[in-house]
């Protein structure tokens, strides 16, 4: 699977002139759970359903993700009639205490938070325009809906945050590559598994982080997302489970959930990121 076109321009077009029809035509399958279909029409996103949507949710049993510390729990900018400034947000203190952190993950990330102690304004991806990586793509900062579209077709999905049009690609029912070259967002392959998308991602380079309190991860980082309709389609759960053994003591997982909104149409411009960092606008 050498030859995947990862970041192709031309995939995301073929699939954007696609969107209209398989919008449309809601995906089928043959055994006893149909496709699920997370775009039904043009003007169906997803959006957190929590003004905290930034951070992941914990399962309910098992090793999970990093929290705020309790003596500094994170406050998210509110929704609130849209005023975001409105709960006088803070900056995020990792809870080093989370038993799942290698010892050189405690003290980077210890460092990491005496510095926002001291003032500093702590590393966010979406603040930088900096691609958020896997599984950080969940838990980007929140913008007003609509936020993340999905384009599905029978040998690729994208998904895509509007915010500054970042695309993730997903090819569909192929091996990964032997020796698949680091990038942002790395290499993801995906099937269904009754009414899931499962989605299995390898070769993330190391310039992301796993989450927003700037978690750091090795290029062993492997993350496979499940994601199903939930309460009648009317929401999405996404769950993340991490392995990286040089930076993590024991795999770990992690729950999203987005409410659905019809708010659209997928923009009539797309800014796509090509990979030597050019950008090129196309209108659609």
């Amino acid at each position: 699977m050498n030859n995947i076109p990862m970041n192709s321009l031309s995939s995301i077009l073929f699939a954007l002139a696609l969107f209209s029809a398989s919008a449309h035509a809601a995906p089928s399958q043959t055994a006893a759970f149909p496709i699920p279909s997370f775009a039904p029409n043009d003007h169906t996103s997803w959006y957190p359903d929590r003004p905290d949507g930034d951070n992941f949710l914990p399962p309910e049993s098992g090793p999970g993700p990093i929290v705020s510390r309790a003596d500094h729990p994170y406050v998210p900018n509110s929704d609130v009639n849209d005023d975001f400034a409105a709960s006088h947000p803070t900056y995020r203190i990792a809870d080093l205490s989370n038993p799942i952190l290698q010892p050189w993950v405690i003290e980077q990330m210890r460092r990491d938070n005496e510095e926002v102690l001291a003032g500093k304004v702590p590393f966010m991806a979406r603040e930088r325009c900096y691609p958020g990586g896997v599984p950080e793509w969940n838990i980007f900062r929140r913008v007003a809906p609509p936020m993340v579209f999905f384009v599905q077709t029978e040998k690729e999905i994208l998904i895509i945050w509007r915010g500054d049009n970042q695309v993730r690609h997903i090819y569909m029912n192929v091996p990964h590559s032997a020796n698949p070259k680091s990038s942002w967002y790395g290499e993801s392959i995906g099937h269904y598994e009754d009414d899931t998308l499962v989605v299995d991602t390898i070769g993330l380079n190391t310039k992301t982080f796993v989450d927003s309190y700037q978690t750091p991860h090795t290029e062993q980082l492997h993350v496979v997302e499940r994601y199903r309709m939930i309460e009648g389609g009317k929401a999405i759960e996404a769950v993340a489970h991490v392995e990286d053994p040089d930076a993590f003591t024991t795999p770990w997982t992690a729950y999203q959930r987005y409410r659905r909104v019809e708010q659209g149409p997928l923009g009539e411009e797309l800014l796509i990121v090509a990979g030597d960092g050019g950008r090129n606008r196309f209108l659609l």
